[in-house]
Order: structure tokens, then sequence, then C-alpha cells
């Protein structure tokens, strides 16, 4: 083979791609990943909706058999507002996400701002959500005159609450976000 055929052989392999990512396969895998956290965030919200609203109704039947004092239909109307108002952050959120990509790199940004989401929503709800109830149910507990041990559920509940929320987000949460924005960085990369 002469020069001349080497350095044809050579030009052509010049102008092709010698590796090429299967596109297709890349964005099926980056939709279950982000389906996965989306299955995630859904889960999450429709616990916290289902989960308020039944201890809500609970509590106000308690409180309609009671002797009827006015601060008893206080955690039951609060548990009731969160309900609410994990409606109101959920269609927020959906309307948010109408603004990414129908593309590889849309749903691959679409999985991490969900993820940091999840991860926000639960750093925050500390103090939105655990405080507050943490709080009507102590008051209730005094007024209704309680044992004081009882009580003491509240000091314990409170660090377990915070540590199990972080535990869940070093478990879960980070290392999917990391793997998706190494995933993204790699991407990024190639273009």
């Amino acid at each position: 083979m002469g020069f001349e055929e080497l350095q044809a052989i050579w030009d052509s392999q010049n102008d092709k791609d010698l590796y090429t990512i299967n596109k297709e396969a890349l964005y099926a895998q980056i939709k279950q990943k982000s389906k996965s956290v989306s299955h995630k965030l859904n889960f999450v919200e429709r616990m916290m909706f289902i989960g308020n609203l039944i201890v809500g109704i609970v509590l106000f039947v308690d409180a309609l058999r009671g002797d009827g004092q006015a601060y008893h239909y206080i955690a039951p109307a609060l548990y009731i507002f969160f309900s609410i108002f994990t409606v109101v952050l959920r269609q927020m959120r959906q309307k948010e996400e109408l603004h990414f990509e129908l593309s590889i790199i849309g749903e691959l940004d679409k999985a991490i701002w969900q993820i940091e989401y999840l991860i926000k929503q639960s750093r925050s709800m500390m103090i939105w959500y655990l405080f507050p109830l943490m709080g009507v149910i102590a008051v209730t507990m005094l007024l209704d005159s309680k044992p004081l041990w009882a009580l003491g559920t509240i000091p314990i509940a409170v660090p377990v609450s915070y540590f199990g929320g972080r535990w869940e987000i070093n478990k879960w949460y980070l290392p999917k976000k990391r793997e998706l924005l190494s995933l993204r960085e790699k991407l990024s990369g190639d273009n």
C-alpha cells in the first residue's frame, strides 16, 4: 500500500466520528433518571398531602367529640392548612417544570432542578412544618394538663426528625444529585 493510499484512508477517517454516542440510548437513560426523581418527588408530595389531611380530619373529629375548647381546633386546622399548602407548592413546582426544554440537556436540567427542589424542601421542612406543629402540640398538651413526660416527647421528636431528614438527604438525594451533575458535566464537555 502506497503513501497516497494511506493518506486517503487517514483523510477519510478524519472526516468521520470514530466514537459516537448512541443519543437515543443516552436520552432514554436520562429520561429514566428524570422519571425516578420525578416519582420520588410526587411520592413525597402525595404523602405530605394525604398524611396531613388524614391527621387533620382525625384531630378535628376528636376535637368535635371532646369538650370543644377552641385551642383543640388549632392543630387540626394547621394540619389541613399544610395539606392544602402542599397542593399549592406542587402546582407552583409543576408550572416551573414547564420551562425546561424537551431535549437531552433539558431533561437532565429538569432532573437536577427536581432533586435540588427535594433537598430544599427537606431542609426547610424543619422550620416551616415541624416547629409550628410541635409548638401547637406542646401548647395544647399544656392547656390540657397532660403529664410532663408526654411533653418530653417533643424534645426527642425534633432532633430525631432533624437528623432523620439530614440522613435522607445525604443517603439518597445528594448522591443522585452528584450523579446527575456529573452526567451534565460530561455532556457539556462533549459539546
